[in-house]
Protein backbone atom coordinates (compact mmCIF):
# COMPACT_ATOMS: atom_id res chain seq x y z
CA UNK A 1 0.00 0.00 0.00
CA UNK A 2 0.87 3.11 -0.04
CA UNK A 3 1.56 4.07 2.98
CA UNK A 4 2.37 1.46 0.39
CA UNK A 5 3.26 -0.80 2.97
CA UNK A 6 2.80 -4.48 1.43
CA UNK A 7 2.92 -2.62 0.95
CA UNK A 8 3.47 0.03 2.26
CA UNK A 9 5.44 2.12 0.91
CA UNK A 10 6.68 5.26 1.24
CA UNK A 11 10.07 15.68 -3.14
CA UNK A 12 10.01 18.50 -4.73
CA UNK A 13 6.43 18.25 -6.85
CA UNK A 14 4.31 20.24 -8.76
CA UNK A 15 1.06 20.69 -7.23
CA UNK A 16 -2.22 21.19 -9.27
CA UNK A 17 -0.64 24.15 -10.76
CA UNK A 18 2.44 24.14 -12.47
CA UNK A 19 4.00 26.28 -9.65
CA UNK A 20 6.74 23.93 -7.61
CA UNK A 21 6.16 24.04 -3.77
CA UNK A 22 7.78 22.63 -0.87
CA UNK A 23 8.23 19.03 -1.02
CA UNK A 24 5.70 17.21 1.42
CA UNK A 25 8.08 14.47 2.02
CA UNK A 26 11.61 14.03 1.10
CA UNK A 27 13.88 10.76 1.64
CA UNK A 28 16.57 9.92 1.24
CA UNK A 29 18.07 7.79 -1.89
CA UNK A 30 18.03 4.18 -1.28
CA UNK A 31 20.03 1.28 -2.61
CA UNK A 32 19.14 -1.48 -1.66
CA UNK A 33 15.91 -2.86 0.05
CA UNK A 34 15.90 -6.36 1.45
CA UNK A 35 12.86 -7.76 2.39
CA UNK A 36 12.70 -10.77 4.98
CA UNK A 37 8.78 -11.51 5.06
CA UNK A 38 8.04 -14.96 5.97
CA UNK A 39 7.90 -17.10 3.13
CA UNK A 40 8.14 -14.15 1.00
CA UNK A 41 11.24 -12.12 0.87
CA UNK A 42 12.89 -10.24 -1.90
CA UNK A 43 15.81 -8.29 -2.48
CA UNK A 44 16.36 -4.84 -4.63
CA UNK A 45 18.69 -2.56 -5.95
CA UNK A 46 18.37 1.18 -6.85
CA UNK A 47 20.18 3.51 -9.20
CA UNK A 48 18.87 6.99 -10.33
CA UNK A 49 19.76 9.62 -12.68
CA UNK A 50 21.28 13.19 -12.06
CA UNK A 51 18.17 14.67 -10.89
CA UNK A 52 17.09 12.06 -8.52
CA UNK A 53 14.48 10.03 -10.78
CA UNK A 54 14.94 6.11 -10.95
CA UNK A 55 17.29 4.93 -13.35
CA UNK A 56 16.77 1.34 -12.87
CA UNK A 57 15.13 -1.76 -10.19
CA UNK A 58 17.22 -4.91 -10.31
CA UNK A 59 15.80 -7.84 -7.95
CA UNK A 60 17.07 -10.84 -6.76
CA UNK A 61 15.09 -12.82 -9.37
CA UNK A 62 17.15 -11.67 -12.08
CA UNK A 63 14.73 -9.27 -13.37
CA UNK A 64 15.84 -5.73 -14.42
CA UNK A 65 13.48 -2.63 -14.43
CA UNK A 66 14.53 -0.07 -16.69
CA UNK A 67 12.72 3.64 -16.91
CA UNK A 68 12.53 5.40 -19.59
CA UNK A 69 11.49 9.34 -19.72
CA UNK A 70 10.08 11.19 -22.75
CA UNK A 71 12.09 14.40 -23.67
CA UNK A 72 9.24 16.61 -23.45
CA UNK A 73 8.15 14.74 -19.84
CA UNK A 74 4.87 13.61 -20.46
CA UNK A 75 5.40 10.17 -20.37
CA UNK A 76 8.07 7.64 -18.37
CA UNK A 77 8.10 3.71 -19.06
CA UNK A 78 8.99 1.29 -16.99
CA UNK A 79 10.30 -1.80 -18.68
CA UNK A 80 10.63 -5.09 -17.07
CA UNK A 81 14.19 -7.08 -18.63
CA UNK A 82 14.74 -10.59 -18.13
CA UNK A 83 18.09 -12.25 -18.22
CA UNK A 84 18.17 -12.82 -21.89
CA UNK A 85 18.03 -8.88 -22.23
CA UNK A 86 14.65 -9.51 -23.34
CA UNK A 87 11.78 -6.71 -22.62
CA UNK A 88 9.25 -9.20 -21.05
CA UNK A 89 6.43 -5.95 -20.00
CA UNK A 90 6.01 -2.46 -19.49
CA UNK A 91 3.73 -0.45 -17.78
CA UNK A 92 3.58 3.50 -20.04
CA UNK A 93 2.72 6.06 -17.30
CA UNK A 94 0.56 9.22 -18.53
CA UNK A 95 1.71 12.70 -16.72
CA UNK A 96 -0.21 15.77 -15.99
CA UNK A 97 0.65 19.10 -16.00
CA UNK A 98 1.62 19.19 -12.55
CA UNK A 99 4.25 15.92 -13.74
CA UNK A 100 1.99 13.66 -12.06
CA UNK A 101 0.92 10.66 -13.24
CA UNK A 102 -2.78 10.63 -14.55
CA UNK A 103 -3.18 7.16 -15.97
CA UNK A 104 -0.76 4.08 -16.53
CA UNK A 105 -1.12 1.20 -19.52
CA UNK A 106 0.16 -2.06 -19.33
CA UNK A 107 2.10 -3.53 -22.50
CA UNK A 108 2.84 -6.71 -23.89
CA UNK A 109 1.98 -9.67 -21.21
CA UNK A 110 0.83 -6.66 -19.17
CA UNK A 111 -1.78 -5.12 -22.00
CA UNK A 112 -4.93 -5.76 -20.20
CA UNK A 113 -3.74 -4.12 -17.10
CA UNK A 114 -4.48 0.06 -16.40
CA UNK A 115 -4.82 2.38 -13.89
CA UNK A 116 -6.06 5.74 -13.23
CA UNK A 117 -4.76 8.48 -10.63
CA UNK A 118 -6.39 11.32 -8.58
CA UNK A 119 -4.58 13.51 -6.16
CA UNK A 120 -4.84 16.32 -4.07
CA UNK A 121 -3.51 19.83 -3.25
CA UNK A 122 -0.43 18.46 -1.83
CA UNK A 123 0.30 15.59 -4.58
CA UNK A 124 -0.63 12.51 -2.21
CA UNK A 125 -3.22 10.36 -3.82
CA UNK A 126 -6.84 10.07 -3.04
CA UNK A 127 -8.32 7.63 -5.32
CA UNK A 128 -6.54 4.89 -7.70
CA UNK A 129 -8.60 2.95 -9.74
CA UNK A 130 -7.58 -0.63 -11.32
CA UNK A 131 -8.70 -1.66 -14.56
CA UNK A 132 -8.69 -5.20 -16.21
CA UNK A 133 -10.03 -5.79 -19.86
CA UNK A 134 -11.39 -1.98 -19.22
CA UNK A 135 -13.18 -3.02 -16.74
CA UNK A 136 -13.07 -1.56 -13.17
CA UNK A 137 -10.91 -4.44 -10.68
CA UNK A 138 -10.33 -2.43 -7.94
CA UNK A 139 -10.91 1.10 -6.06
CA UNK A 140 -8.53 2.26 -3.78
CA UNK A 141 -9.98 5.74 -2.02
CA UNK A 142 -7.29 7.24 0.44
CA UNK A 143 -8.02 9.76 3.29
CA UNK A 144 -5.37 12.30 3.89
CA UNK A 145 -5.06 14.45 7.42
CA UNK A 146 -3.81 17.62 7.52
CA UNK A 147 -0.21 16.48 8.63
CA UNK A 148 -0.12 14.54 4.98
CA UNK A 149 -0.15 10.92 6.24
CA UNK A 150 -2.57 8.84 4.70
CA UNK A 151 -4.92 7.75 7.69
CA UNK A 152 -7.33 5.42 5.76
CA UNK A 153 -7.85 3.56 2.24
CA UNK A 154 -11.20 2.05 1.43
CA UNK A 155 -11.05 -0.68 -0.58
CA UNK A 156 -14.10 -1.95 -3.36
CA UNK A 157 -13.54 -4.36 -5.59
CA UNK A 158 -15.48 -4.97 -8.31
CA UNK A 159 -18.61 -6.70 -6.46
CA UNK A 160 -18.37 -3.18 -4.85
CA UNK A 161 -17.64 -4.40 -1.43
CA UNK A 162 -15.24 -2.37 1.32
CA UNK A 163 -12.77 -3.55 3.01
CA UNK A 164 -10.39 -0.92 4.91
CA UNK A 165 -6.65 -0.25 6.56
CA UNK A 166 -6.46 2.66 9.27
CA UNK A 167 -2.90 3.98 9.96
CA UNK A 168 -1.96 6.17 12.53
CA UNK A 169 1.82 7.58 12.70
CA UNK A 170 4.85 8.30 14.82
CA UNK A 171 4.43 12.47 14.82
CA UNK A 172 7.81 13.17 15.19
CA UNK A 173 8.92 10.26 13.72
CA UNK A 174 9.47 11.85 9.85
CA UNK A 175 9.36 9.44 6.34
CA UNK A 176 12.99 8.69 5.62
CA UNK A 177 12.34 5.82 3.59
CA UNK A 178 13.14 6.55 -0.08
CA UNK A 179 13.22 9.57 -2.14
CA UNK A 180 9.65 10.04 -2.88
CA UNK A 181 8.94 6.65 -3.75
CA UNK A 182 12.15 5.29 -4.76
CA UNK A 183 12.62 8.33 -7.20
CA UNK A 184 9.24 7.65 -9.00
CA UNK A 185 7.96 11.19 -8.39
CA UNK A 186 5.26 10.99 -10.97
CA UNK A 187 3.28 9.01 -8.38
CA UNK A 188 2.76 11.23 -5.98
CA UNK A 189 3.76 11.99 -2.53
CA UNK A 190 4.03 9.45 0.53
CA UNK A 191 2.91 10.20 3.87
CA UNK A 192 5.23 12.29 5.74
CA UNK A 193 5.45 9.94 9.13
CA UNK A 194 6.25 6.38 9.82
CA UNK A 195 3.42 4.80 9.81
CA UNK A 196 2.62 3.38 13.59
CA UNK A 197 0.01 0.67 13.41
CA UNK A 198 -2.09 -0.65 10.55
CA UNK A 199 -5.84 -1.93 11.65
CA UNK A 200 -7.26 -4.11 9.16
CA UNK A 201 -11.26 -3.79 8.40
CA UNK A 202 -12.44 -6.67 6.70
CA UNK A 203 -16.06 -6.46 4.65
CA UNK A 204 -18.16 -7.89 8.12
CA UNK A 205 -16.60 -4.59 9.74
CA UNK A 206 -14.66 -7.11 11.52
CA UNK A 207 -11.25 -6.28 12.95
CA UNK A 208 -8.70 -8.98 10.55
CA UNK A 209 -5.48 -8.00 12.08
CA UNK A 210 -3.77 -5.37 13.75
CA UNK A 211 0.02 -4.32 12.29
CA UNK A 212 2.37 -2.78 14.56
CA UNK A 213 5.73 -1.07 13.05
CA UNK A 214 9.12 -0.59 14.61
CA UNK A 215 11.67 1.02 13.33
CA UNK A 216 15.81 1.30 13.46
CA UNK A 217 18.08 4.04 12.87
CA UNK A 218 21.46 4.55 10.98
CA UNK A 219 24.13 7.22 11.85
CA UNK A 220 22.84 9.74 9.03
CA UNK A 221 19.11 9.36 10.99
CA UNK A 222 17.65 7.41 8.05
CA UNK A 223 15.39 3.95 8.57
CA UNK A 224 17.67 0.70 8.49
CA UNK A 225 14.87 -1.56 9.80
CA UNK A 226 12.01 -1.53 9.54
CA UNK A 227 10.00 -4.76 11.43
CA UNK A 228 6.21 -5.49 11.69
CA UNK A 229 4.16 -7.61 13.87
CA UNK A 230 1.15 -9.01 13.99
CA UNK A 231 -1.35 -8.51 16.86
CA UNK A 232 -1.17 -12.11 18.12
CA UNK A 233 3.08 -11.03 18.51
CA UNK A 234 4.03 -13.48 15.44
CA UNK A 235 5.99 -11.56 12.67
CA UNK A 236 4.29 -9.99 9.60
CA UNK A 237 7.38 -8.13 7.41
CA UNK A 238 11.07 -7.00 8.04
CA UNK A 239 12.88 -5.19 5.79
CA UNK A 240 16.62 -3.75 5.59
CA UNK A 241 17.64 -0.44 3.65
CA UNK A 242 21.21 0.50 2.47
CA UNK A 243 21.24 4.16 1.35
CA UNK A 244 23.89 5.95 -1.56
Amino acid sequence: MKVKIAVVVLVCLVIVSACKKAPVFNGSKIFTLNNYSPGAGYSETFSYNGDGTIATLVRNDGVKIIYYYSANGDTVTAASVNGLSQTTTATEYILNSSKYADSSQGQLIAQHNSNAYSYDGNGMWTQVKTYVNHAISNTDNYTNNSAKNAVEIQHVNSGNVSTYNYFTFFSSNANTIGVQNMGQFYLGVSSANLVQTDVQIGAALDTVDIITWRYRYDGSGNVDTAVAYHRNGSLADSMTYTYY
